[in-house]
């Protein structure tokens, strides 16, 4: 069981060692103890005639000349005169002047960098380009170009010091299309949920109707009909007559008078009896 886990290991480590190496190729060869990038800085879309692309320069240590040769699609875009349109670049505000250029195929251009007076005052330092390219299209909207380093066994890119040593550096191309930018997708703004409204229907109180008696006049005004006297009863209550109030009257208040006299009498009965 261990052999199979250490098998499987193994092979684990081999897969992502060869995937590493392929993905550091891919990138054009990294160097990760290089400092120095070397970046083909051009527009991502060009829509006038000419346009400029600078090979810039990051962070270099007194830099003293240069040599790259740069590719490109003679289809879509050109160079129309070697010796006007290859400037010299600008480090740190000095001038890092071109001392030769030259079309060496229709798709690839040499351009040294050097200059005697650098290397006596000890060479230039910072970030800036070490070339200026006027290009002129000559493709049609759509067409791309890449602008890149060209890669050879010979040492065709390569950055020197002062002490003539070479500066370590990773030195990345670019492409070039033809026509403009296509317009940025406007965002959509993300909707917001609504609080969520539940209806409650209140019961409608319903009136009771009220039974209304009907008025029978008959041809004697004073006179009612039975049906209006017998809704009279039904609403009104019985009034009792005078002989039943006072009846009640006199009952309840006979029975109070009554104990009341009892209990008097009692009284006198005991204050005879302790006077005796």
């Amino acid at each position: 069981m261990n052999s199979i886990v250490k098998k499987i290991s193994l092979f684990i480590s081999i897969a992502l060692f060869v995937s590493l190496t392929i993905g550091v190729a891919a990138e054009g060869d990294i160097d990760p103890d290089a400092d120095v990038n070397v970046t083909v800085n051009a527009p991502e879309y060009v829509s006038e005639d000419t346009f400029e692309v600078t090979i810039d320069v990051t962070e270099v240590s007194n830099i003293c000349s240069a040599q790259f040769d740069l590719t490109f699609d003679p289809d879509v875009i050109n160079i129309d005169n070697i010796k006007t349109d290859v400037e010299s670049g600008m480090i740190d505000d000095k001038e890092l002047p071109v001392s030769s250029c030259r079309l060496l195929d229709d798709d690839r251009i040499r351009v040294i960098i050097f200059d005697f007076n650098l290397i006596e005052e000890g060479g230039i330092s910072g970030s800036g380009y070490i070339a200026k390219i006027i290009f002129t299209v000559v493709g049609a909207t759509g067409d791309t170009s890449a602008i890149d380093f060209y890669e050879s066994d010979e040492s065709t890119k390569k950055l020197t010091d002062a002490e003539r040593e070479l500066i370590d550096a990773n030195w990345f191309g670019t492409n070039v299309t033809i026509g403009t930018a296509p317009p940025t997708p406007a965002e959509t703004p993300t909707p917001t949920e609504s609080p969520t409204v539940v209806a409650v229907s209140v019961p409608t109180p319903t009136a009771t109707p009220i039974d209304t008696p009907s008025l029978d006049l008959s041809s004697n005004p004073s006179t009612r009909t039975a049906s209006v006297q017998g809704a009279e009863s039904e609403v009104l209550p019985a009034t009792p007559s005078k002989e039943d109030g006072l009846q009640d009257v006199f009952t309840t208040h006979n029975f109070i008078a009554t104990y009341s006299l009892i209990g008097l009498l009692a009284f006198i009965y005991s204050l005879r009896l302790l006077k005796w």
